[in-house]
């Protein structure tokens, strides 16, 4: 007897089946690519996120500190019609979010403080000019 007679007869396969599979190979492929072009691009957007907002809360705390400064240098030289605003000031940014809170709107809060700091330096005649560090002039 040959090996042949007595082995199973090969299954057919059929060609839809065969089409079948390198149809979901491909999309199981372009699925995994994916996944992973989505987990890099996360971790970079990530990186430069980080980097953006530590720079940008910086120069906010800059400039917040400067306020704070000023008014507490002025001391007691504020006139009586502007300590109630200088002191308003103050309180707004000693509560200022230290931390990203999404239901605040710390635009808002800023405008605001830069504002009311325009209008204490206007009634004192001082100047509401503030320097970023990079913006410096002699």
């Amino acid at each position: 007897m040959s090996e042949a007679s007595n082995s199973a007869p090969a299954p057919e396969v059929d060609i839809n089946d065969v089409f079948d599979d390198l149809l979901l190979t491909e999309e199981r492929l372009a699925e995994e690519s994916y996944e992973q072009g989505k987990e890099i691009g996360s971790q970079q957007g990530n990186v430069e996120a980080y980097h953006f907002g530590y720079h940008r809360g910086a120069e906010v705390g800059a400039e917040l500190g400067f306020y704070y400064g000023v008014i507490k240098g002025l001391g007691e030289i504020v006139v009586p019609k502007a300590k109630s605003l200088a002191e308003e000031i103050l309180k707004d940014i000693e509560e200022f979010p230290r931390f990203n809170d999404l239901e605040q709107d710390i635009v808002e809060r800023l405008v605001k403080i830069r504002n009311r700091y325009k209008k204490l330096c206007a009634l004192l005649k001082i100047s509401a000019k503030f320097n970023k560090g990079n913006e410096l002039s002699f």
